[in-house]
C-alpha cells in the first residue's frame, strides 16, 4: 500500500457487513467509481484506527484514481458519508465498529485474566513464592529453600543452556536480549513469574530454530509485554495475549 501504515496491533473482530451498505440508499444510487473510492476509504480508515489525514494527493493514489481532480470530483459527491474535521477524516461506522472490536477485546482478555488467576492463585503463597500442588496420592511435595531462592542470574543460565543448539548466533544473542527486555518491561513479581518469561523465550528460540519464526518475532511480543504492563496483573495479562495472538499454551513450571 501507498500509505506505509504501520499498524500497532492487528484488528480483530471488525465486522463491515454486506447489508449495512446494500441498504443504504446513498450507496446504492453511487456509480462503480463512487463506490469504489468509498470502499477503499472505508477499509483505509478500518485498517488505521479510524482516522487518517484528508490529503487528496495520497488518497487519490490509494483509491487508484486517475488524478487528484478526479478523486476531489467524486469525493464531493460521497463527502456527507464521511467526518472531515481538523484535516482528519473519520467514518462513523468505522469509528463504531472499531470500539466494538476493542471492547471485545478487553473482554477476552480480562477472561483470560481471571482464567490465569484462578490456575496461579491455588499453588501461590501470599508472598509470591510459588508453592507444588500436591498429588494424587495426597504426597505433599517439600519445596526446596535452595529452589525459593532461585534468582534472576539462575534464569539466564537455563534459558542460555536452551539456546546453546540449533539457533544461529545472531538468533541466540535475540533471545537473550529478549529475556533481558521482558523482565525490564514486566518485573517479575514472583518465581512463578521469572519461570513463565523463561519458558516464553525458550519456546521463541524454539520456534525460531525450526523455522516457524524469524528474528523478528521477539519484538513483536515485546510489543504485546508493554501493552500487558498497564494492566493491574502485567504479568498474566501478557501470558493471556500470547495464547491469544501466538496459541501459546506452555504450562509454566512451578
Amino acid at each position: 500500500m501507498i500509505l506505509g501504515l504501520e499498524l500497532k496491533m492487528k484488528i480483530k473482530y471488525v465486522q463491515l457487513e454486506s447489508d449495512a451498505f446494500l441498504t443504504d440508499i446513498d450507496f446504492v444510487q453511487f456509480t462503480p467509481g463512487e463506490r469504489g473510492v468509498y470502499c477503499s476509504l472505508i477499509l483505509l480508515l478500518t485498517s488505521n484506527d479510524g482516522k487518517c489525514t484528508f490529503d487528496p494527493r495520497v488518497l487519490s493514489r490509494n483509491c487508484n484514481c486517475d488524478c487528484v481532480e478526479e478523486f476531489e470530483k467524486i469525493f464531493q459527491r460521497i463527502a456527507k458519508k464521511f467526518q472531515l474535521r481538523n484535516g482528519i477524516i473519520r467514518h462513523k461506522r468505522v469509528t463504531k465498529e472499531l470500539k466494538k472490536a476493542k471492547h471485545f477485546r478487553q473482554l477476552c482478555a480480562e477472561a483470560g485474566l481471571k482464567g490465569a488467576n484462578r490456575r496461579w492463585g491455588g499453588h501461590s503463597h501470599p508472598n509470591g513464592v510459588a508453592i507444588a500442588k500436591e498429588t494424587k496420592g495426597n504426597v505433599n511435595v517439600k519445596v526446596s529453600k535452595d529452589l525459593t531462592n532461585t534468582n534472576t542470574a539462575d534464569q539466564s543460565a537455563c534459558t542460555s543452556d536452551s539456546l546453546r543448539s540449533g539457533l544461529a548466533t545472531g538468533e541466540q544473542l535475540s533471545a537473550l536480549r529478549f529475556n533481558d527486555a521482558l523482565s525490564r518491561i514486566i518485573p517479575p513479581r514472583s518465581r512463578s513469574d521469572r519461570t513463565c518469561f523463561r519458558n516464553v523465550t525458550n519456546w521463541l528460540a524454539e520456534g525460531c530454530a525450526c523455522g516457524r519464526y524469524t528474528g523478528e518475532i521477539f519484538e513483536r511480543v515485546l510489543d504485546y509485554a508493554k501493552q500487558a504492563r498497564q494492566g493491574k496483573k502485567p504479568a498474566a495479562v501478557f501470558m493471556s495475549i500470547l495464547k491469544d495472538e501466538l496459541g501459546y499454551e506452555k504450562k509454566c513450571k512451578r
